[in-house]
């Protein structure tokens, strides 16, 4: 598990850490996983007040990739498998990320899932003590990987960890990635980058129509929801007990026109240039909060 070690260097050289999930989707050069993988992805995290709790995960994959695995005999249950509802749950897999998650923590259930726009699987994890829990916010590793002889796509892990305090009125901390290692930092920065060399597809109005249509659907959530009622927070998005540390819904976003472009060519150095460029952008909801904390009872 990661070490806890408080990061001293400041809220600027931080934000990257938890932007990175949502800035490598708006990339043109990951158009491509777009077109293959378009999904829906939550994750709520719900804490008690002695510190147990789940881990609710829903994913949907469109119909359109769920169809290219299965043509090649290979669905969201593995290889070999397609075209079956209950193909579309891996649970062994779904028990590996358990253990992945930290000591304790069990897969309770899991079932699939079929909508109008895909199908795919919700899984409900239970963990005894949230100091122990570790969630990975990059959805990246719920998309399957190609069929066999083709090379696995690496997903960097961003880890959520927590710190929680017993109480009359107890307190939860969300903890950010403080360090990403040599190789994910180079990783980040190259993806990111590489939007300065794709060309400029607001210019091509039929390019700019595709791309809609290949992010439309796409979704990522994550949020925290306590069971009690909240006393304080410095969360920006508060709603009843629930707090939401991202809401990325792509396929509004695209139709905000001028504030997509603007993002796509945006390079913000610090957390305030970063809410200076997402002021505005209904369609993206990401905390900003150095340290995220929840008192409530």
């Amino acid at each position: 598990m990661q070490s806890r070690v408080e990061n001293d260097r400041g809220t600027e050289s931080r934000w990257p850490h938890r932007l990175l999930p949502v800035l490598r989707w708006l990339v043109p050069a990951v158009l491509l996983v777009a077109l293959l993988g378009c999904f829906d992805s939550a994750i709520l995290v719900k804490v008690n007040k002695d510190g147990s709790g789940t881990v609710e995960e829903t994913v949907i994959l469109s119909t359109a990739f769920t169809e290219l695995m299965a043509s090649f005999g290979a669905g969201m249950g593995g290889e070999g498998n397609g075209g079956d509802e209950q193909d579309l749950v891996d649970e062994e897999k779904l028990r590996s990320k358990a253990a992945a998650m930290g000591p304790g923590v069990e897969l309770v259930r899991a079932e699939p899932v079929v909508t109008d726009s895909g199908s795919g699987f919700r899984a409900v994890y239970r963990f005894k003590d949230i100091n122990t829990l570790q969630v990975n916010q990059n959805p990246s590793d719920n998309v399957p990987g190609p069929p066999s002889g083709g090379e696995e796509a690496e997903s960097t892990e961003e880890l959520l960890q927590f710190r929680f305090t017993r109480g009359g009125t107890a307190t939860l901390e969300i903890l950010y990635p403080q360090e990403l290692s040599e190789e994910q930092a180079e990783e980040g920065t190259g993806e990111l980058q590489g939007a300065d060399e794709q060309p400029d597809m607001s210019a091509d109005p039929e390019m700019m129509a595709m791309m809609k249509e290949l992010y439309r659907g796409m979704r990522m959530r994550l949020a925290v929801e306590v069971n009690g009622s909240i006393v304080e927070t410095n969360a920006s998005y508060r709603d009843g007990s629930r707090v939401t540390l991202m809401d990325v819904d792509f396929g509004k976003l695209m139709d905000e026109g001028d504030k997509f472009d603007e993002l796509m060519r945006a390079k913000p150095e610090t957390v305030e240039e970063m809410k200076e460029v997402l002021q505005g952008v209904e369609s993206i909801k990401v905390e900003t909060a150095e340290n995220i904390r929840i008192r409530f009872r």
